[in-house]
């Protein structure tokens, strides 16, 4: 599979840019508005320039997201679905620290970090936490899954300034163990800008859980071919251990 890593989308102050490099919704739905209220919209400053990733609050103090949505300074926008309307549900949050592992720009292994918040976020009914799995958790093939964001609607096309989501299926197979590959019917799936934003399933009694990480898809979004998410249950050791030792330093 053709592939590219979906780095962080470049944005222009609260504006969005036409042709920027991200991950985004192919094919999806405008999602009811706070409906997946786990989502975080992510404001990155990396060497002067302005970029987006999607992130999810697992943690009142913490965020999980890509390790290539890395930047010198980062801000979390919790409680939004537009945005370009700001509303009275907006937590607006900067990010205190940046925790990643080995990351691989080369081979996307290892693309997942955890951000830790200056203050806690405040639960509420548009504010909410999302569970992930626990080490070992596998997701089977043909499970259906919902993946969100605001990235790009179609390749070298402009961001969403409203959620989308998008239904797509796990295969059967992807090239490493600690990987999900997913792609929904037609050419539905991620895009630019999605990175980060969290490959969600029922796996556990039904109840939705965020078993994966957007990380990279095909070079053009509307080619044939995986979208590629972080395992997130192969991580479970490395985000407990980290959550633990960050909240008590």
């Amino acid at each position: 599979m053709e592939s590219a890593s979906w780095g962080a989308v470049c944005i222009i102050c609260l504006a969005v840019a036409a042709g920027a490099f991200e991950d985004t919704i192919i094919n999806g739905n405008e999602a009811k508005p706070h409906s997946r209220p786990y989502m975080v919209h992510l404001r990155i400053t990396r060497e002067a320039k302005a970029f987006s990733c999607g992130g999810f609050l697992i943690h009142p103090s913490f965020i999980l997201t890509a390790a290539h949505c890395k930047g010198q300074r980062i801000v979390a926008y919790l409680g939004v679905h537009n945005l370009k309307k700001m509303e009275n549900t907006w937590q607006v949050i900067p990010v205190k620290t940046m925790i990643r592992g080995c990351y691989n720009p080369n081979t996307h292994e290892n693309d997942i970090m955890l951000l830790k918040l200056e203050r806690r976020a405040i639960i509420t009914n548009v504010v909410q936490l999302i569970k992930i799995p626990r080490r070992g958790v596998e997701v089977n093939p043909k499970t259906q899954c919902f993946v969100a964001g605001w990235g790009l609607t179609a390749t070298n096309g402009s961001l969403s300034n409203v959620l989308r989501e998008v239904e797509v299926t796990v295969r059967r197979s992807c090239d490493s163990p600690s990987k999900i590959c997913a792609r929904g019917s037609g050419i539905k799936g991620a895009c630019n800008g999605d990175s980060g934003g969290p490959l969600v399933c029922s796996v556990n009694c039904g109840i939705p859980e965020a078993v994966g990480i957007v990380s990279y898809g095909p070079r053009k979004c509307e080619s044939p071919g995986n979208n590629v998410y972080t395992k997130v249950s192969a991580y479970r050791d490395w985000i407990d251990w980290n959550i633990r030792t960050s909240s008590t330093a």
